[in-house]
């Protein structure tokens, strides 16, 4: 009798310790829980587009890509925003800026008949490469489609210069708008006009 209890006690203790070391599913619950937040989180990118002497200037992100089905092409746009003290700042889905464009409309801008596209990269430029105005408007190819991001916080410095352009009937007041240090961008670079890059559609990015 004495043993059997001996060995009783001891498994009692086992299950007891047992119960104060192991995490429970009360425990672990909030854990897997700020995990899924966190991903969440992760999944959205605040772009911020820093610019100069382009107050009131309004800035517009789309997002065209086709499928395995050519005729299908998805389309997204976001809200149009104001620059304001020399900044905009867009909260959006990360995979949203894969294959992205950016519109812009200044406020000196006439009756161009397009929307001033941003380009991303220019001929003959690489990632990374610097790019000035007096080397722009010298630009006969440009991509509207940006690679992307995959981080949660990003600052794109723009350049928006006031140009005059053959409007709709004719020569007007309109912007050139490029970055100034070239980024990754993705399909087929597409004709400019003294590198202003504009868009009377939206811009597919496969």
């Amino acid at each position: 009798m004495t043993i059997r209890t001996t060995l009783i006690g001891t498994a009692l203790t086992a299950v007891a310790l047992l119960a104060t070391t192991l995490p429970t599913a009360a425990t672990a619950g909030p854990a897997e829980s700020a995990r899924s937040d966190q991903r969440a989180a992760a999944a959205r990118t605040q772009l911020t587009f820093t610019v100069d002497d382009c107050e009131g200037c309004e800035i517009q992100l789309s997002n065209a890509r086709s499928t395995l089905d050519a005729d299908v092409v998805h389309v997204w746009s976001s809200r149009t925003r104001t620059v304001r003290d020399g900044s905009v700042t867009f909260d959006i889905p990360t995979k949203r800026t894969w294959g992205m464009s950016v519109a812009v409309k200044a406020p000196w801008e006439g009756f161009t008949g397009y929307r001033t596209t941003v380009a991303f990269r220019y001929n003959g430029e690489r990632v990374g490469d610097a790019v000035t105005l007096e080397e722009a408007v010298t630009k006969r190819r440009a991509s509207a489609c940006w690679e992307g991001v995959r981080r949660r916080d990003v600052t794109v410095p723009l350049v928006v210069e006031e140009v005059e352009v053959d409007g709709a009937r004719k020569r007007v007041p309109g912007s050139i708008a490029f970055v100034p240090t070239t980024e990754s961008w993705i399909g087929e670079m597409r004709e400019v006009v003294d590198g202003v890059l504009g868009s009377q559609d939206v811009n597919i990015c496969r």
